[in-house]
């Protein structure tokens, strides 16, 4: 009788995690899909970016999508073969930390069919001088500020090297044909 116990509570603790598990994010590789991409110079910060999350408004199960980017330690972030619909960067890691950026629906970004979505550029700050013990940094421990450089061109020239699928590059290449002349 034990045995039959401990068995099911086994199944059943094994069932209830798996539906707290999110989802990875849905991709589609078609010439609607979307490629979202974006930079974080983490020249300053003490860790190296390891993670770039990103939600998706479309649910698997109880759970919206979510997985991270493709991130590079360089900074460089993006996603390629995205469907169109509403996009959420809640979180990234870095040095094993979470850093929180936001859960606010009003950040919610709305991404068109074959679109080449430029996130920005962000500069990461130290705003708390003893980050070694915190886990989970929230937006008042460190900064992540808007900057110009690297713009969209530098970011899409550094991207047409590490993307893969051939639609993407071309639409790359195709925005940057069109900043020059």
């Amino acid at each position: 009788m034990r045995q039959k116990a401990a068995v099911i509570l086994l199944l059943c603790h094994l069932a209830l995690s798996g539906c707290a598990l999110n989802s990875e994010v849905r991709t589609v590789a078609d010439d609607q899909s979307a490629l979202l991409f974006g930079f974080f110079d983490m020249s300053e910060a003490p860790f190296e970016l390891t993670c770039v999350r990103i939600t998706q408004n479309e649910r698997a199960g109880i759970a919206y999508r979510q997985s991270c980017m493709t991130t590079l330690a360089s900074g460089l972030f993006f996603l390629e073969n995205a469907p169109a619909m509403k996009y959420h960067v809640p979180f990234f890691y870095a040095g094993g930390r979470l850093h929180m950026i936001s859960s606010e629906e009003k950040d919610l970004i709305d991404v068109p069919a074959g679109s080449l979505y430029f996130l920005g550029s962000f500069k990461y700050k130290v705003l708390y001088r003893d980050l070694g013990e915190i886990l989970k940094l929230t937006p008042e421990k460190y900064g992540l500020n808007p900057v110009k450089r690297p713009d969209e061109a530098a970011v899409l020239k550094m991207l047409l090297e590490k993307v893969q699928d051939p639609r993407s590059k071309q639409r790359i290449r195709d925005r940057l044909a069109k900043r020059r002349g």
